[in-house]
């Protein structure tokens, strides 16, 4: 089906441009489910964006070489040709959205290509039971979690019936039990049609692909295999005392009865009673819109329980409600949600003002960045490096409160032990660490406790 020639794609025209380039020519065919594997930030998704024919059709980069689909160019009147053909999850399942609701959403890619009520009717019961969507309608697009949006995206792509998906972390905020749920899906479409997929969950999907390509750090796209997604599991300690944090004593967060719902009659949190202690790290999981995202932003002071109350103590200092959030570094589930000007720099100046030296400054850069550009955009960044500039730019502005959402969204193994690394030195400074994850092995190298929502109720599990 493609048949890719040696090309390089470079972001610009300098010569110091970051580039993604493939050396020896590769072919896949129809009956392929081919896993790309390489670090965050070498150019997974850009190589994915190539295979649609995004780049070159709405970039500004420059491509030179040949890739071939069905023996045509990807671009020109072809990419409108495929449309329908060949199929992209985004690494952000939010960006896809068009409409406000599940339902128009879910029907709008087939009422476009012309479906019968019918067929329609038959795609949504099939994809209904599939992806659990039920859940769904009903709501508005604004209130769904990222697992719940990347599950509605999926079967909304699925249900045109492509030739070609081109799947960009397609399990990164699904729970445990979806994402097993979703690779059942892809062994039964096995062998009916190509399926590339950009997965870091790479032991789990070994046995069900055909192949693997790699990008490396440099770009350069190769044959390879599942040893190129794993790393060396050490991680040197960041020594943040370098970095001027304020240490904290006698910090305490409390829930006492809190419930909040959407909908009347309908609760989606329940009497949560709760106390965190400075120096805790805490995992909460729980199935994709089980309230976790909605739970931190109450606890935040970002959104107001319907009854009950939350509270956060620093020594002699009470807050409370929207107070809570002066004294609070939340990083959002969309690292975009961050983002306000016009470069990295701009963006990391006012988080690491805190650290004076240098060199160290240097360093931390440089252990979550691969020679970063700190004059680019922070959008121009991949998903996984928007994931980790968000982290920094709130880890560093010394809140006696963090609670990340999803911190290793979009991370390789290297940068997940690097967040973690992190959050361990942070719990050093006394602070109280929230977190929200469906990453096992993350959780069980960071948390003192773990935390499951589910129907509205918050128990501790082992």
């Amino acid at each position: 089906m493609y048949k890719l020639s040696p090309f390089k794609y470079s972001f610009s025209n300098g010569e110091q441009s970051r580039k993604i380039f493939l050396e020896k020519s590769l072919v896949f065919k129809k009956n392929e489910m081919i896993a790309i594997v390489g670090p965050s930030g070498g150019g997974k998704s850009t190589f994915l964006k190539i295979l649609k024919g995004i780049i070159p059709e709405y970039s500004s980069g420059v491509l030179v070489g040949d890739i071939l689909f069905h023996d045509k160019p990807l671009y020109g009147e072809n990419f409108q040709n495929n449309l329908k053909n060949i199929l992209y999850l985004f690494q952000n399942p939010f960006s896809q959205l068009i409409y406000p609701t599940p339902e128009e959403e879910f029907l709008f890619s087939m009422e476009n290509f012309n479906y019968s009520n019918d067929q329609m009717n038959s795609e949504r019961k099939k994809f209904e039971k599939i992806f659990g969507l039920e859940s769904l309608w009903g709501k508005k697009n604004s209130q769904l979690s990222n697992g719940e949006c990347q599950k509605l995206v999926l079967a909304s792509l699925l249900a045109i019936n492509p030739e070609v998906l081109l799947l960009d972390e397609p399990t990164a905020f699904l729970d445990p039990q979806a994402r097993r749920e979703f690779y059942q899906f892809l062994k039964m479409i096995k062998g009916d049609r190509l399926v590339i997929i950009v997965d870091h969950h790479v032991d789990e999907i070994k046995d069900l692909v055909t192949g693997f390509v790699e990008v490396s750090r440099d770009g350069k796209i190769s044959h390879g295999n599942s040893d190129q997604a794993r790393v060396d599991n050490e991680t040197l300690p960041m020594l943040l005392d370098k970095a001027l944090l304020p240490e904290h004593t006698n910090l305490e967060l409390k829930l006492t009865n809190l419930s909040f719902s959407y909908e009347k009659n309908n609760s989606l949190i329940q009497d949560i009673n709760l106390s965190v202690r400075g120096g805790e790290v805490v995992a909460v999981t729980g199935k994709n819109g089980a309230g976790k995202s909605t739970l931190m932003k109450i606890i935040a002071g970002i959104m107001k329980g319907d009854s009950g109350k939350v509270t956060f103590s620093s020594g002699a200092k009470e807050f409370s409600g929207t107070k809570i959030f002066s004294q609070t570094g939340l990083i959002f589930q969309n690292p975009e949600t961050h983002f306000f000007f016009d470069t990295i720099e701009e963006e990391l100046k006012q988080s690491l003002k805190n650290i004076t030296d240098p060199i160290f400054k240097e360093g931390i850069l440089q252990r979550f960045f691969h020679d970063i550009d700190l004059k680019k955009s922070p959008f121009l960044l991949s998903e996984g490096e928007k994931r980790r500039l968000s982290v920094l730019m709130t880890v560093f502005l010394g809140k006696g409160l963090i609670i990340y959402d999803e911190p290793t969204f979009g991370q390789d193994r290297k940068s997940i032990h690097e967040i973690a690394t992190l959050i361990k030195e942070l719990k050093k400074t006394g602070i109280i660490q929230l977190f929200i994850s469906h990453d096992d092995y993350f959780i069980k190298e960071v948390a003192d406790k773990v935390l499951h929502l589910e129907k509205g109720s918050l128990h501790e599990i082992s």
